[in-house]
C-alpha cells in the first residue's frame, strides 16, 4: 500500500515484539507484527474504520503494550525516498550527454 493513503498509524511495543497500526483511506487496516530476536516479520489487512483501530489499539494496550502515535504528513523527516534523493546524485555519463 502507498503510505501517503495512510490516515493514521500507531507503534505499539511490547517485550521485543513490534506492533504497527495503520488505518488507511477506504477503510482498510493494516497489522505488520516484527518479532525483534527473530527478526521475523508479517502484516494483515482488513476490512474496518477507525472506530474498529481504536478498539484494536485499546485491546492491545490492555495487553501490556505501550502505543505511540507515528506522525505522519510532508513534515517527517524519516522518509526513505527523500533520504535517497539526498544522498544518491544520478551520474551522467558521457553518451548521455550527447
Amino acid at each position: 500500500m502507498d503510505i501517503t493513503k495512510a490516515k493514521k498509524v500507531v507503534r505499539l511495543s511490547k517485550e521485543g515484539r513490534e506492533v504497527f497500526v495503520t488505518l488507511w483511506e477506504g477503510d482498510k487496516i493494516s497489522s505488520c507484527v516484527e518479532e525483534q530476536e527473530t527478526k521475523q516479520q508479517y502484516c494483515e489487512t482488513c476490512e474496518g474504520d477507525e472506530e474498529l483501530c481504536s478498539q484494536f489499539i485499546d485491546y492491545l494496550k490492555e495487553k501490556g503494550f505501550e502505543a505511540t502515535e507515528v506522525p505522519l504528513g510532508p513534515e517527517v523527516e524519516e522518509s526513505l525516498p527523500r533520504f535517497l534523493e539526498e544522498r544518491v546524485k544520478p551520474e551522467v555519463t558521457p553518451s548521455e550527454e550527447e
